[in-house]
């Protein structure tokens, strides 16, 4: 699961750039992720081989470092690119070998240490992703797309995501811990900022705290207050581009920018985790506008039952 281009989307989603194609600055882009040991890039590739839980066991005993996570699941070894970098003398060969056919530019770096010439890159193999998202869901505050999956039915089947939504939303999200993620950082860019103004305003539900009523405050004041919220938006958004304009530096600046904002991020999750996900957010209690995403998802890769597993 995943291809070169994967490593190279999810760093450069930090930039909004994500969609981007450049084989040759990508290439590069991969040696300087894995010299400068910017690892979370990595986390969206999946391998999985098929093996039994002594030989699973076998590899946690010979492993000597307590950050390498590798799991064992119907009768497949899961981990994640970086995992499997980090351990991979402990690897099957037959599994190197196809490592290195799923991401040729990836696996000459690693071998090479990072010390590898532009003029070497040039002449490597460059996988790419055979297309942006495979599908994709829109909600009243964003979209979320299904970029791969990797489903040998078990519970330890994995799917990546991306997704555009208000900041408030990925903060719920970012709850959901067992998965990784890689966002647009506002320290890097200022390309591509939008905002989330939703149609009506939920009263607040007067037996939960935290939630909402699915029904409009009255008029005039839903769309005396959208409109206030606008004119908010379009102010902060001015303020940002002044600061910006000026040389103030782009992380003092976002601070100005209100959590209507959108965020965007890919997220790779094992179904475990995705179940949990789909149980906790398509509840009644969960906010609507995360509820809408987790019924999206549900919709495009189902639900397996698998949280149930735990007890907690």
């Amino acid at each position: 699961m995943g291809s070169d281009q994967r490593v190279v989307r999810c760093a450069r989603v930090s930039f909004g750039r994500d969609e981007v194609i450049d084989a040759p600055r990508d290439k590069k882009l991969i040696r300087y992720l894995y010299a400068h040991r910017h690892a979370s890039p990595f986390e969206h590739n999946i391998i999985a081989f098929s093996a039994t839980k002594e030989d699973w066991l076998e590899i946690l005993r010979e492993i000597n470092n307590p950050t390498v996570q590798i799991y064992y699941s119907g009768g497949y070894v899961w981990l994640n690119l970086r995992n499997l970098i980090n351990a991979y003398e402990l690897m099957p060969k037959e599994l190197l070998e196809a490592v290195r056919d799923r991401f040729p530019t990836v696996w000459s770096v690693v071998e090479s240490g990072g010390e590898i010439s532009d003029e070497e890159l040039e002449h490597i193999l460059y996988t790419t992703d055979e297309e942006f998202v495979r599908k994709r869901k829109e909600t009243s505050s964003g979209w979320v797309g299904l970029v791969d999956s990797l489903e040998l039915g078990t519970d330890m089947d994995y799917y990546t995501f991306v997704v555009e939504c208000p900041l408030f939303v990925a903060r719920q999200w970012h709850r959901h811990r067992f998965g990784s993620y890689n966002e647009i950082s506002r320290r890097y860019t200022s390309y591509g900022v939008r905002f989330y103004i939703p149609g009506v305003l939920r009263k607040q539900a007067k037996s939960n705290k935290q939630a909402s009523l699915d029904e409009a405050i009255e008029e005039p004041f839903n769309s005396r207050i959208i409109s206030m919220i606008v004119k908010v938006v379009d102010t902060s958004m001015e303020l940002y581009e002044s600061m910006t304009q000026v040389g103030v530096a782009k992380e003092l600046a976002r601070g100005i920018l209100p959590q209507f904002m959108k965020t965007k991020y890919y997220w790779t999750v094992p179904r475990i985790a995705l179940d949990n996900f789909i149980t906790l957010r398509t509840h009644e209690g969960a906010q609507k506008e995360i509820r809408e995403f987790a019924q999206a998802i549900k919709s495009m890769v189902g639900y397996k039952g698998t949280d149930k597993k735990n007890k907690l």
